[in-house]
């Protein structure tokens, strides 16, 4: 996220809101056994097909860490360092993961957390060689050990190292370069990257079964690079009036953008089965099919979001809709906690159903939410932006 001297968005976190809540109806769905049992029925097909939504956290993150980090090529704020923006990270991951993880791994329990693997539970390390079907978390309750949600997070912690050198490399290729160089330079590179990621996923490298490939940022580049892409468009395109013509059609228009975005959606519940894709065992094309059309339709969603006017009639609706607004300020908090507690009150114990399990798991998820946003979220944010050298200067005059 941006420090305060830098532009803001306001509508990022309505759209955090609804992508939230699609995923927590995805995963109420998977551990209710769906609309009457796993078919292939259009009830299952509409609800799983949301998982297409996940898509939008990687692009939304990946503008908002970019963005910053290069907008002093037009003249803008100075990047954080590297120093800072280290800590701004940890500070907005760690604390409240470990907390949800050692509050379920208490109650109502959670496989792994307090054995000898707790190292690579409490670091994230755990998804680059998960410990399912073994001694340590018995295949049978896989989704109990630790959060196994937290794939999205050991992902992102990839990307937030690997993003300073990116950033670093890129601005080196922009010097001396004129705006419409560098930024046709940087947008050649992403698509070559994005496209070497896709290439390792299928065959014959086929790397997507391999956990340290698909739960890092190169196994899910594309979508990374569509957030990086969209941030050095924002960044050289400042003025609105100056996006490229489909671009500035498609922000002014948002109804159009959503549309296509329902589009794509449709046309994912119509051809792909009913599988999570984190799950899905896919023949190459259905994965590339799955792959690209998420990230069409994380990119038409976002488009009015980044680009658009924040004011608009349609958008200012949806997104910045109090209730959709705070969801998307205690999303984090919701995306920690909802999965333990839907899989118990599902298939995990309580074997309700999706209904009643849609509503208690938002019923006991958002309170737990909002208390680690209050509580502890948002007071660790006075600490995101105060640079280190102020706080190590504090420390000295502290001890004399």
């Amino acid at each position: 996220m941006a420090s305060p001297r830098h532009r803001l968005f306001p509508l990022a976190d309505g759209v955090r809101g609804v992508a939230a809540l699609a995923v927590v109806v995805v995963h109420v769905w998977l551990f209710t056994g769906g609309f009457g049992g796993f078919d292939d029925g259009l009830a299952n097909r509409l609800v799983v097909r949301l998982d297409g939504m996940v898509s939008i956290f990687f692009v939304l993150s990946a503008f908002l860490l970019y963005r910053p980090m290069i907008t002093k090529r037009v003249g803008g704020p100075a990047s954080p360092g590297v120093g800072d923006y280290a800590k701004r990270r940890v500070l907005r991951i760690y604390p409240a993961y470990w907390l949800a993880l050692t509050a379920l791994a208490i109650f109502p329990g959670l496989f792994g957390v307090f054995t000898s693997h707790w190292p690579a539970f409490y670091s994230l390390a755990v998804n680059l060689d998960p410990p399912y079907a073994s001694s340590i978390c018995p295949a049978a309750d896989s989704f109990a050990c630790g959060l196994p949600q937290s794939w999205t997070l050991t992902t992102e912690m990839s990307f937030y190292i690997l993003l300073p050198f990116y950033a670093a490399f890129a601005t080196w290729l922009a010097r001396g370069r004129s705006r419409a160089t560098w930024v046709r330079t940087e947008l050649i590179l992403l698509t070559g990257l994005a496209a070497l990621s896709i290439f390792l996923n299928m065959a014959p490298a086929s790397l997507r079964g391999e956990p340290w490939f698909r739960f890092t940022f190169a196994g899910h580049f594309f979508w990374l690079a569509l957030g990086l892409g969209m941030a050095v468009l924002s960044v050289a395109f400042e003025e609105r009036a100056k996006l490229p013509a489909g671009l500035r059609q498609l922000a002014a228009r948002p109804g159009i953008s959503w549309g296509g975005a329902l589009l794509v959606y449709l046309a994912t519940v119509a051809a792909l089965k009913p599988v999570p894709f984190i799950v899905a065992d896919d023949t190459t094309p259905q994965f590339l099919a799955t792959h690209l059309a998420h990230g069409a339709l994380a990119s038409l969603i976002m488009i009015p979001v980044v680009f658009g006017d924040p004011n608009a009639s349609l958008p200012r609706t949806v997104l910045a809709n109090p209730v959709i607004a705070w969801l998307g300020l205690v999303s984090y908090g919701l995306y920690l906690w909802q999965v333990t507690i839907a899989y118990y009150l599902g298939f995990g114990g309580a074997e309700a159903g999706f209904v009643a399990v849609l509503a208690l798991t938002l019923a006991i998820s958002l309170p737990l939410a909002a208390l680690s946003y209050y509580l502890l979220e948002r007071p660790l944010m006075r600490f995101k932006y105060k640079p280190l050298r102020s706080l190590t200067r504090r420390r000295q005059r502290a001890g004399g």
